[in-house]
């Protein structure tokens, strides 16, 4: 064939996949490009932030005038009690907690200190917390009659950004892994499930799958730690708590990418949905940075994907070695998502028969 027929080729199969052209060649440069200012800043403006009285002296007012002056520089939120404050930074649903005096508005009181409580093991909010107390200790003290000191407090254990770091990519790889192997998986041995299919359902063949996947998911993850023991690093990848955050992860998630590709019947287009998946949940669930650094829509999005709530298990359990039960509400409902995308697969099984 000439060069002219063979270009002829190119673009009548252009006219056939204009839809994964257009990805590829034009929604993709602009992902990426975005991404460029997803972190405009080095300090977060709208890091979420705990109000909390410091004893029963402190009045209402003193709470509303506290949380006005911090919402200029933080998305500050009311909480009546300190245990609950701290409940809330261990599950990053705030990155820090501010206790506030008594007596604040009396003019006859010289001296105020506040306490700036941070989590040692949210790495990329430790240093910019700093600036953040410098902020907060110019706005309090310009808004109140006494002498302000804010007092900065790390608790939990304190991560290096190694070992934070590594607890990010086990995710990684268990995202990766879900939409990339196990649609691959598929793709190759499509001619042998409808083969299968003459001896059993299409349902149990991908169940199989399922199943014998998330149990080859532990070599991964004995690497990661063996890995983790070999480098010295404070981290618990084998926690109870990692484990399940993750398994439920890879299941939800394979489950999905295996509907993709019953529902595109095995095909190349399946695979290709799949990895515009994958960067979306890599780039929008918030994997490695507090979500004070987004904006407010993205931030509201990232709050919305599963995701973000595994990881934050995830990291949790490696890291701090939290119980359980501080995340019950979570896990209940991740796993009725995890049930309903086993359902999805099931569904699609069906319109994969019904359709053939």
């Amino acid at each position: 064939m000439s060069l002219l027929s063979l270009l002829r080729k190119e673009v009548h199969w252009s006219k056939h996949n204009v839809i994964a052209l257009v990805f590829l060649l034009v929604l993709l440069p602009s992902f990426f490009a975005y991404t460029s200012v997803a972190f405009e800043t080095v300090i977060p403006r709208d890091a979420p932030v705990a109000v909390v009285p410091q004893d029963e002296e402190v009045t209402d007012n003193d709470m509303r005038i506290i949380e006005g002056a911090l919402v200029q520089f933080s998305d500050p939120t009311v909480v009546e009690s300190e245990q609950r404050a701290r409940d809330m930074l261990r599950k990053e649903s705030v990155y820090a907690i501010v206790t506030v005096p008594p007596n604040i508005t009396d003019e006859t009181e010289d001296n105020a200190t506040f306490r700036f409580i941070v989590d040692g093991s949210v790495v990329p909010f430790k240093e910019p917390s700093k600036a953040i107390r410098n902020i907060a200790a110019f706005q309090l003290d310009r808004s109140l009659p006494a002498d302000v000191s804010v007092q900065r407090e790390v608790v939990a254990p304190e991560s290096s950004l190694s070992e934070y770091l590594l607890s990010i990519l086990v995710m990684l790889f268990v995202i990766l892994v879900a939409f990339t192997y196990v649609p691959y998986n598929l793709a190759r041995e499509s001619a042998v499930i409808d083969r299968l299919r003459a001896e059993a359902s299409l349902e149990a063949v991908l169940g199989a799958k399922l199943v014998y996947f998330t149990a080859a998911l532990a070599i991964p993850l004995v690497v990661f730690q063996a890995a983790s023991n070999y480098l010295e690093y404070s981290i618990d990848v084998l926690a109870p708590g990692s484990v399940l955050a993750l398994a439920l992860t890879f299941v939800f998630l394979s489950a999905l990418s295996m509907a993709v590709m019953v529902l595109f019947r095995f095909s190349t287009m399946g695979r290709f949905v799949n990895v515009v998946l994958l960067l979306g949940l890599i780039g929008f669930s918030g994997l490695g940075y507090p979500v004070g650094y987004f904006s407010t829509l993205r931030k509201t999005l990232v709050r919305l994907l599963p995701t973000h709530h595994t990881m934050i298990v995830a990291r949790s359990a490696m890291l701090k070695g939290l119980d359980l039960s501080l995340f019950a509400d979570w896990l209940a409902l991740l796993g009725g998502f995890t049930l309903a995308t086993l359902v999805v697969l099931k569904l699609s099984a069906v319109y994969y028969r019904v359709s053939a």
